[in-house]
């Protein structure tokens, strides 16, 4: 009865900020995902930045080999193949860290999921129809990221700083499209994660949240998803 059913599709743009430095082992190989280091500086809306909200860095030092030939620590294209492969690899094998910015996209009305007219699968099931379109506010964001990620790489000591502006494939991270809230008519689910409109029909997973900040939200989801299990078992 909202109208917000598929409405607030948000994911977290990302860009993506390495440092080459001339040290010979950076240690890659030690911790769980290269010991990866969470800052949040820049994580809170500050009226003196042309952006609301804020992002995360998430920092990790230099892959394994494969990773690195397939463009890590460089500008995400693949090492070519060639006479200059082994320089450009050991240049960066075990040399450089990366700096992740990790924005909060905001809840926009124009992102959002819709059933195709004209597409469906094999059963007559339409096909989802995304919409998505990066904000304005959101690539003021991810530009004053990039230029304080290269910043603070430059103080650490690196060399050279290469960026990937958007990663083209961050969207792993999906939320929104079923708003969570006490009020029927600006919200699809309650607090429990049931729908207003259809008794006993849950929605458990990233699509209820009401923004996306700037972390992973696989944590938020398994509380939502425990918490509204209990609640089913209470009756």
């Amino acid at each position: 009865s909202s109208g917000l059913v598929g409405k607030n599709l948000m994911f977290h743009p990302y860009a993506a900020v390495s440092g080459i430095f001339d040290e010979d082992d950076l240690n890659y190989s030690l911790g769980p995902l290269a010991n990866i280091i969470i800052v949040q500086e820049f994580y809170e809306t500050n009226e003196s930045r042309n952006f609301v909200r804020g992002y995360s860095f998430q920092m990790n030092r230099s892959h394994g080999p494969a990773h690195t030939a397939l463009g890590a620590g460089g500008s995400g294209e693949i090492i070519p193949w060639g006479k200059d492969h082994h320089s450009e690899f050991k240049k960066r094998f075990k040399k450089f860290l990366g700096l992740a910015v990790i924005s909060e996209d905001l809840p926009e009305l124009h992102n959002r999921v819709e059933l195709d007219e004209n597409l469906s699968d094999r059963h007559g099931i339409p096909l989802p129809k995304v919409f998505y379109k990066t904000s304005e506010n959101t690539r003021r964001l991810l530009d004053h990221g990039i230029s304080s990620a290269k910043k603070l790489l430059k103080e650490a000591g690196c060399y050279e700083t290469n960026v990937i502006p958007t990663l083209e494939s961050a969207g792993w991270h999906l939320m929104g499209t079923a708003k969570m809230g006490n009020d029927p008519k600006t919200s699809v689910v309650d607090s429990n994660c049931k729908t207003h409109d259809v008794d006993n029909l849950y929605i458990i997973d990233g699509s209820v949240f009401t923004t996306s900040a700037a972390v992973n939200p696989t944590p938020t989801i398994q509380a939502v998803a425990l918490r509204a299990a209990d609640k089913i078992l209470q009756g």
